[in-house]
């Protein structure tokens, strides 16, 4: 049972797992582990695809190398970073979908996964309108093994985080306004106090040339 345990982990991993994690993870100690591990070096080193590689004191599960090639094809085939999985699985919920509607919900880096997607064969899109439709392909259904009609219950999750979305967006556009209208308030009340600057520099300059004629008036009643 300890064997299948850790070469479960191993596989499923995909990365060096240290003794430690190991006997943490299977709830056992270092001896046990390491007793197992011999074990299964036994059956790796057998007529097996898969080799068991030590690293400092940790393992790791890998393909022979009579394999790579036909790993490393079909990984390329297959291979999506969790990202855009996160896309694929809105465009699904929301299928057929805008383009338009999928880059609010997941913003302006959604552009380069539905590109991606769309190469890969997941999804297909079209012109409609200002936007493309993008709709799911039989690709899809088959990598992920589902039938049409329980794409939108898989993916029914996706209804919170679409409203979520739109509550932030709400919230966004009223401060955007909010933002506006104080904005708008300190440009009048700009304009008002450089109004009564020039208001107030006016009257002095008037002052001042009064003064200046009523200086002007003495000196030519003393001549």
């Amino acid at each position: 049972m300890l064997k299948k345990k850790i070469e479960a982990i191993l596989f499923a991993s995909g990365r060096k797992v240290s003794l430690e994690e190991l006997s943490k993870l299977c709830k056992t100690n270092n001896d046990e582990v390491l007793k197992a591990i011999n074990e299964l070096k036994k059956k790796f080193d057998e007529d097996n695809p898969l080799l068991l590689i030590e690293e400092e004191n940790s393992w790791k599960l890998n393909v022979k190398e009579d394999f790579l090639p036909l790993v490393q094809k079909i990984v390329q085939e297959t291979e999506l970073s969790k990202t855009m999985i996160e896309t694929l699985a809105t465009v699904a919920y929301k299928a057929p979908a805008k383009q338009s509607d999928i880059i609010k919900i997941r913003t302006n880096k959604a552009y380069d996964h539905l590109a991606e997607l769309e190469s890969s064969g997941y999804i297909s899109r079209e012109k409609h309108g200002r936007t493309k439709l993008i709709k799911l392909t039989q690709k899809f259904y088959d990598y992920f093994d589902l039938p049409p009609e329980k794409v939108k219950e898989k993916f029914k999750k996706l209804e919170q985080l679409e409203k979520e979305v739109s509550d932030i967006e709400k919230v966004a556009e009223f401060k955007k306004e909010e933002f506006k209208r104080k904005e708008e308030e300190l440009r009048k009340r700009r304009k008002e106090e450089e109004q009564q600057k020039a208001i107030l520099e006016k009257g002095i300059e008037l002052e001042e040339e009064e003064i200046q004629q009523e200086d002007l008036k003495q000196i030519q009643k003393k001549e």
